[in-house]
């Protein structure tokens, strides 16, 4: 074979294909449905179908999503086709603009941006995508202007991520950080915004506070607390990793100066996803404290914020399938089923002697996260007694008992199947 014709017969397969590669790898994830068709929402089997849309075994009831979401088939079927897509077709991209960029990571996600948005009623310009609720914290923490001196408040109940960059900067800059003790459980919204309203000082100028606590699943009056921000130039952050895909989330109605969280969690999405929200009127303050090319492009919003360079594109393209699949079932619509299902669990451990729920009861404080104890019972022993049962729960530590996080998947079966242990185990050590 002369030399010229083999350059050609080796180099014309990988040039000619790339507008259709670039096309299969584009479309091959725009359908994000789940197989099978959707059962109209007023099927008495809607639930009983939504759960077998999850990989959970059918024998395991699994109650732990503080921690971490189970994924949708389709999430999973998403992430995993797009990953396979990238490694076959990492030689298709050519480095010119006009291209879809599948795999490098240096791209807006604007279409991406303005989905997410619409979970928390913000435009896509607000929103940046992170990696998750720790990152946007530390953008936040690291990424304003304060000074010795200033002051933020917080509470008692912040996750390590929430607090650790104000600690940072306190023993490193000088500013108080100052947690204020939330009761436990608080008896009412009243409490909470009282113990806030009396700590702001002239000093005060950060509020940053989980919408959700994470220990005891506290709904946190965040509107509330907000309000009484924003006419004394109160910079609000609020820590969403719990309440994101458990409530019907609206920033706006919040009126909180930023949001973040991690999708991970309730909303179901793969891990390695967050994103992170500053209000318009808002996005010049926070530097960005990860630099690449787009840092100082205040042209589009919070993009600068996401300059974290190459990632994994595919747990975005699951974030998405995601998104898809919450919405398609609808925020409110999944708030008042899992709500409802922890009102049950709720009722049935208080009928309980020996059982103390730790969490809110009041309606406006408690929403689908029940941390309770068994008197004479360790939370790793009432966990372990679970899981012989095959329900995970999640061990809050000798003396605060177990975590209990209803979502979609969990059943009222699964509820009754609880509270039979609990009142057994209760009965045995009484």
């Amino acid at each position: 074979m002369k030399r010229r014709h083999f350059f050609r017969t080796l180099v014309a397969p990988a040039v000619l294909p790339l507008a259709s590669r670039v096309n299969q790898v584009v479309a091959s994830n725009v359908s994000h449905e789940p197989q099978g068709q959707w059962p109209a929402p007023d099927d008495p089997n809607y639930w009983r179908w939504i759960r077998q849309q999850f990989l959970i075994p059918p024998d395991e009831a699994f109650f732990n999503t503080g921690t971490l979401g189970a994924c949708p088939r389709q999430v999973v079927d998403v992430v995993t086709r797009d990953i396979r897509q990238i490694e076959e077709t990492l030689a298709h991209w050519d480095y010119r603009p006009e291209n879809p960029d599948w795999f490098s990571g240096y791209r807006p996600q604007a279409e991406l941006r303005e989905k997410l948005g619409k979970v928390i009623h913000a435009s896509a310009h607000e929103v940046a995508l992170t990696q998750n609720a720790t990152m946007g914290m530390n953008f936040m923490a690291l990424g304003l202007n304060l000074q010795p001196g200033d002051e933020v408040l917080s509470t008692n109940q912040e996750h390590p991520g929430g607090r650790c960059g104000w600690e940072m900067r306190a023993q490193r800059e000088g500013i108080i950080w100052r947690p204020l003790e939330v009761p436990i459980p608080p008896p009412d919204p009243e409490a909470i915004i009282r113990i806030f309203a009396e700590a702001i000082t002239p000093r005060t100028r950060v509020i940053a506070i989980p919408h959700i606590t994470s220990m005891l699943g506290i709904v946190m009056p965040v509107r509330q607390i907000c309000a009484l921000a924003r006419p004394r130039g109160i910079f609000t952050i609020i820590d969403g990793a719990q309440a994101v895909g458990q409530l019907h989330v609206n920033v706006k109605e919040i009126g909180c100066d930023a949001y973040f969280s991690s999708p991970h969690k309730w909303l179901l999405a793969p891990p390695g996803n967050g994103f992170l929200y500053i209000r318009q009127e808002k996005l010049g303050e926070a530097w960005t404290t990860l630099c690449s090319s787009e840092w100082n492009n205040y042209r589009d919003g919070a993009y600068r914020l996401m300059q974290y360079g190459t990632g994994n594109l595919s747990l975005l393209r699951g974030l998405e399938a995601a998104i898809d699949f919450h919405l398609k079932i609808g925020p409110d619509r999944v708030e008042k089923r899992i709500v409802g299902l922890a009102n049950r669990l709720r009722e049935g451990l208080q009928k309980i002697k020996g059982v103390t729920i730790l969490s809110p009861v009041h309606p406006a404080l408690a929403g689908a996260m029940i941390t309770y104890r068994v008197d004479a019972v360790t939370g790793p022993q009432l966990m372990d007694e679970m899981w012989k049962r095959k329900i995970r729960v999640r061990s809050m530590g000798n003396e605060n008992g177990v975590r209990q996080s209803v979502h979609i998947y969990n059943s009222p079966e699964e509820i009754d199947a609880t509270v039979d242990v609990v009142r057994m185990l209760a009965a045995n050590h009484a």
